[in-house]
């Protein structure tokens, strides 16, 4: 008799655990067997099933096959959530028509913060929802938001609430929907998805029909003949505080080169267009309207600065000439005329 039918005929007949593991381990000492060796056999014998059952006469137990189903049913839903997701990490806009047009990169408005500069913030608006032939992308954090987590205190230095900060945000899209290219996700955005799976910027795209470029991504903007490649993110690895490109110049070295690098998120804007990688290329970064906060006072006594790096592109030649908003603007129209 093997000890697989000792152990069986054992246990059938009530002997307790520990004598069924007794007698097997002096009786076949070449088996190597132990407690959990002997349990495992037997629960997974049939005598052992009819057994449990008897005992446990309206016991729930899944099926092998409500499992399948249940994991077929994830795998479907998932599909059907794809299907309403409207995040993406390329895009592509045509430009519709065949003059020279604008692409300004505007972020960090913090609306609903104390230390705004909402009259800059409202003109800027207006140049940008006014302006023929300029589109602009919107690059982050156009909320303050500030919750009960993340920097302590900083909740108090809002003038509104995060709920009525989204209605603000909202009603200032309906003034600049028409030529919106895409949103991206900054920080401060990015709360609402951590604290309630909400992601704010689809519903920003909801209202001006824009690409939602989720944390950022690839945007290739095409205007006449001509295709120029944007990679833009809220914020990017590698940030020195010494040399403000280099998070930028990372970008194309890790993700391959673009004609238009561009981040925003540390409040202080630049542009700068230089050779690199064979082709001349613009990297750049948005300003921020939120000029005073404790936080970057504490820091180092840092002031936030307005500014929105705007580029001007050819549709007959692949140039460049990036520029502040204001001055891009002046000469935008006069390329246009």
């Amino acid at each position: 008799m093997t000890w697989q039918d000792k152990a069986l005929r054992l246990w059938l007949d009530n002997t307790s655990w520990k004598v069924i593991v007794d007698l097997l381990t002096s009786e076949y000492p070449g088996a190597h067997l132990n407690r959990d060796r002997i349990r495992d056999y037997i629960r997974c014998t049939q005598e052992y099933k009819d057994k449990q059952k008897q005992k446990y006469i309206d016991k729930k137990e899944p099926k092998d096959t409500d499992i399948d189903e249940y994991i077929q049913a994830m795998y479907e839903l998932q599909e059907k959530q794809e299907r309403l997701d409207t995040k993406q990490v390329k895009a592509t806009f045509r430009v519709p028509e065949n003059k020279p047009v604008a692409i300004a990169l505007w972020g960090d408005w913090h609306v609903g913060a104390s230390g705004v500069d909402y009259k800059r913030l409202d003109k800027d608006t207006d140049t940008i929802g006014n302006t023929e032939g300029l589109y602009w992308v919107g690059m982050g954090d156009y909320k303050d938001n500030y919750q009960s987590f993340g920097h302590i205190g900083a909740q108090y230095e809002q003038v509104i609430q995060p709920g009525m900060q989204d209605r603000a945000v909202l009603h200032r899209l309906k003034d600049v929907s028409e030529n919106n290219i895409a949103l991206i996700r900054g920080c401060h955005d990015d709360w609402d998805y951590k604290t309630t799976n909400k992601d704010f910027i689809s519903t920003m795209c909801a209202v001006t029909g824009a690409f939602n470029l989720w944390h950022g991504g690839d945007l290739t903007i095409e205007a006449g003949t001509q295709k120029y490649h944007f990679k833009l993110r809220h914020k990017y690895k590698f940030e020195s505080s010494l040399n403000v490109e280099n998070s930028m110049r990372r970008i194309m070295e890790i993700q391959g080169a673009c004609d238009v690098a561009g981040a925003a998120h540390l409040h202080n804007p630049y542009y700068i267009e230089r050779h690199l990688m064979g082709e001349f290329r613009v990297m750049c970064r948005t300003g921020s309207y939120k000029i005073w906060d404790e936080f970057g006072q504490k820091l180092a006594g840092y002031k936030g600065k307005p500014g929105i790096p705007t580029i001007i592109l050819y549709p007959d030649k692949h140039r460049m000439i990036p520029l502040f908003l204001d001055d891009a603007v002046t000469v935008l129209r006069g390329l246009r005329l």
